[in-house]
């Protein structure tokens, strides 16, 4: 679970969206579910295609923000409804893929990536947390602080 798709159930909820989440484990379904998504679905043990598709009634969903990448690229295509958004906002999985881009057209799908970016300030080893802490706490940061091994 990406700190991205937590931040984005909590945003989706308060703006009284049905949220679905997908994560590889039932303790990370079950944190999502405190945070208010309505449907959550384990991505290794369902198909989360046919799985959004029972929940909506065969349309799919409008919004998907996608952290993987390559492996997921046409199965999240085949969950979106007609005007449906792909947002790519990470490629764990791999970043190469084929698209069918017949299912974009026909459906008037939009595929998003590299709009929004992390913004790091700086990158800390992790034998100097300390002085990266004191960072944090000085306020005088813009973006992201990052411990590295």
């Amino acid at each position: 679970m990406c700190g991205i798709g937590t931040f984005a159930i909590q945003i989706a909820k308060c703006r009284g969206v049905r949220v679905f989440a997908t994560a590889g484990s039932d303790e990370k379904l079950a944190f999502c579910k405190k945070l208010g998504a309505d449907v959550c679905i384990n991505y290794k043990t369902e198909d989360f295609v046919a799985r959004v598709k029972e929940e909506t009634g065969g349309k799919g969903v409008n919004v998907i923000l996608d952290c993987v990448g390559a492996p997921y690229f046409q199965r999240n295509l085949d969950s979106l409804d007609f005007d449906g958004r792909l947002f790519i906002i990470g490629t764990q999985g791999g970043a190469k893929t084929e698209p069918n881009i017949g299912s974009l057209l026909a459906r008037r799908l939009t595929v998003q990536a590299g709009e929004v970016k992390p913004v790091i300030h700086k990158y800390f080893p992790l034998s100097e947390a300390a002085e990266a802490h004191q960072l944090m706490e000085s306020s005088q940061h813009i973006g992201k602080i990052m411990l590295v091994t």
